[in-house]
């Protein structure tokens, strides 16, 4: 909706304040009733959403709890759209408070966790009980006055009877999600209660806990919160780690139990509960709510931090009158007492005449040093390897990119990417020279893993994506024009589906998914029939598939006799043939050449360090397609200067395209020929660039 737009003639829009795949949200005021509302707009007109929709207007509507927000109105407006009107409630969501202030003092962590478990204590005892299931730090809110709220309830899923028969929409953000909520696993009152400890955890710490389902398979451990936050007390640290027990049995059975616990893990949070207080501390003030320059402030600047006052602190006018004088004379007194010939620079020299002109003093706010959520970190091995070889070894200087045009067999002219440049992964694409940079999606959650459409005019990605790793548990499939239009979600399932690879002839996609199990499988979606089928068996972990040229071969990376194997089988599934065999050594990433003759594939030596590109001739097929000796895209100086990885042909097989960071600092797009040479570096963002395509020749 377009900015002082009136719905229902009754309802103004005065500003958007977020937008997603699936809808929006918008800032507004009843002009009935003169008070502000937030309305959220389904973008969707398929059936099952609008039903998802209607849902989360009655659960709201019916809720009566102080840490909740209330449903006023909810509208249907036939060629129009659909949308739920609510409180506004003022204030700043837990994932900006983290970015403003870095962690969360521990009382107020805890009085956090306190309310919100009383709400979901409500929420688990209505009748029928109503589950939340997408807890998370940007899920709750913080008003002026220090009142917590639980928000968004797009997720939430009704219990009838046994809780067999269920209503609600399934959803997963990777961290703060329980493993029973990745599949067909019942979930229930626990996997609130997980996901409010997992957002406790990112509070006291500044970084999300590992992912539960990854914990749960053994592919991961809980860094505890001792490692990582020394200053959080013991009790404390115990409440919150059991909420997070990846077994339910392990966690609080009921959020009163969790509630209870809480309260009872400090002693000075137990009586100010037991006194009825269980906000939190107003956000400090802002660098304009007090004059920091040596001169007097003017009466209007005294009576405006007055009010700022008021507002955000809620203490009665007598106490601010006498805050406001004794800020005063201390800020007399001190400019005096700093600065000796102040009176000179106000009232001017013995001849009368002013020096200069007093410079305005500012604040600057203290930034966390750690972002809530970064990337993968640079192993301690690899970072002084590559901090040695920088001293002994000279960078290439990078040159201009050649320009590459269509030729007999191809040479597409854009490369598209992933980069957390504006905080958070969205897709991009560029000119093969680096120019024409443009950002393509706009995801809440971020997007990653692109890949081309063979005419080269959409891309097809997945979400949510926050940061660049190995596997996407709750991660889904879209489609999307270059241009940003026509947003398509594809059909997915609870789990997670990721590593999205176009057939050849366009009516196909390949993909990884963790649907069917916890281990990662490889199925294929039909674009015609929309349904998808399984190529892996369930005893292997399957991914990484990418088509041959032709599409009658899939290449993918498994475990079937060894940590990771390249292998490669038909279209159909069937026969599996062992690729490479390389010992130990870990072989990721695999992409055809485009005349179908190569395999190229990134690898690297289980023990850490850096990764290299290495590629070998495929025959086409049979039982005997295990090689011993590769050809090594660089030699080892490089190799261990340049950790090279998830590589991409042109269409013209003559350019790959990669990621680098040979600083050991940030991941960048680079090119260079497909025997190794001439490296050109494209982009320099401080930001992580990664999984970059190629796009097909269009012609």
């Amino acid at each position: 909706m377009e900015i002082g737009s009136l719905l229902d003639n009754r309802y103004r829009i005065s500003e958007i304040l977020g937008k997603g795949g699936m809808g929006a949200v918008y800032k507004g005021i009843d002009e009935s009733l003169g008070v502000p509302i937030a309305v959220k707009e389904n973008l969707f007109s398929d059936e099952e959403y609008a039903r998802q929709f209607r849902r989360e207007a009655i659960i709201l509507a019916n809720l009566r709890h102080p840490n909740l927000p209330r449903v006023t109105d909810h509208l249907v407006i036939e060629n129009q759209g659909q949308y739920l009107v609510m409180d506004f409630i003022e204030g700043e969501d837990l994932r900006q408070r983290l970015d403003r202030l870095g962690i969360i003092p521990e009382e107020e962590a805890m009085l956090m966790g306190i309310a919100i478990s009383d709400a979901l204590a409500y929420l688990h005892t209505l009748n029928p009980p109503v589950l939340h299931r997408d807890i998370k730090p940007g899920n709750l809110k913080v008003s002026p006055s220090g009142e917590v709220y639980l928000v968004d309830f797009g997720l939430a899923k009704i219990v009838k009877g046994s809780g067999k028969t269920t209503l609600g929409a399934q959803g997963l953000t990777p961290g703060f999600s329980p493993p029973e909520q990745y599949g067909g696993a019942r979930t229930d009152a626990r996997s609130d209660i997980y996901s409010l400890g997992a957002t406790i955890y990112v509070a006291l710490t500044g970084s999300s806990p590992e992912d539960g389902l990854a914990r749960m398979m053994g592919q991961s451990e809980l860094t505890p919160i001792a490692a990582r936050n020394p200053k959080v007390s013991k009790q404390f640290t115990k409440v919150v780690e059991k909420a997070i027990e990846v077994q339910p049995e392990d966690r609080f059975q009921r959020a009163e139990v969790f509630k209870q616990a809480l309260i009872e893990a400090n002693d000075t949070v137990t009586r100010k509960v037991a006194k009825g207080g269980i906000t939190i501390a107003p956000p400090p003030l802002d660098a304009s709510d007090l004059q920091t320059e040596p001169v007097s402030p003017s009466s209007s600047q005294v009576e405006a931090s007055v009010q700022k006052l008021e507002a955000k602190k809620g203490v009665s006018k007598l106490q601010i009158s006498i805050f406001a004088i004794l800020v005063l004379a201390i800020l007399t007194v001190g400019a005096f007492l700093f600065f000796p010939n102040l009176s000179e620079r106000i009232f001017g020299g013995a001849d009368g005449t002013s020096t200069e002109a007093v410079a305005q003093a500012s604040i600057t706010p203290w930034q966390p040093t750690e972002a809530l959520e970064t990337g993968p970190a640079l192993t301690e091995p690899a970072l002084i390897e590559a901090t040695f070889t920088q001293e002994i070894i000279e960078e290439p200087t990078p040159t201009t990119a050649p320009t590459l045009g269509p030729t007999p067999t191809g040479g597409g002219g854009k490369i598209a990417f992933a980069s957390d440049r504006t905080g958070i992964p969205q897709i991009w694409i560029m000119n093969v020279d680096g120019t024409g940079l443009d950002q393509v999606t706009d995801e809440v959650a971020g997007a990653c893993q692109p890949d081309w459409s063979p005419d080269g005019n959409r891309l097809v990605f997945i979400s949510p994506c926050s940061n660049d790793t190995d596997t996407y548990p709750g991660s889904s499939m879209f489609v999307i024009n270059i241009d940003g239009s026509e947003f398509t979600p594809l059909a997915s399932f609870p789990g997670g589906d990721y590593d999205p690879a176009w057939s050849p002839d366009g009516s196909k996609i390949a993909f990884t998914t963790l649907r069917d199990s916890r281990r990662p499988q490889i199925w294929v979606l039909d674009l015609e029939t929309n349904t998808a089928s399984s190529l892996s068996d369930s005893i292997t972990n399957d991914f990484n598939p990418a088509w041959s040229p032709d599409g009658d071969s899939i290449v993918f990376v498994t475990t079937r006799i060894g940590p990771t194997q390249i292998w490669t089988m038909d279209a159909s599934g069937r026969p599996w043939n062992l690729f490479s065999r390389s010992d130990s050594l870990i072989n990721v990433y695999p992409a055809w050449s485009p005349d179908g003759e190569v395999i190229l594939f990134t690898q690297s030596d289980p023990s850490g360090g850096l990764t290299w590109l290495s590629a070998a001739a495929w025959t086409g097929g049979g039982t005997n397609q295990a090689y011993d000796e590769f050809l090594v895209i660089t030699d080892n100086s490089i190799r261990v200067r340049n950790p090279m990885r998830e590589a991409d042909y042109s269409p013209d097989g003559v350019w790959l395209t990669f990621v680098n960071n040979p600083e050991g600092i940030n991941h960048d797009i680079y090119i260079m020929t497909s025997n190794g040479a001439r490296m050109l570096q494209l982009t320099d963002d401080p930001a992580n660039d990664f999984d970059p395509a190629w796009q097909p020749f269009n012609p």
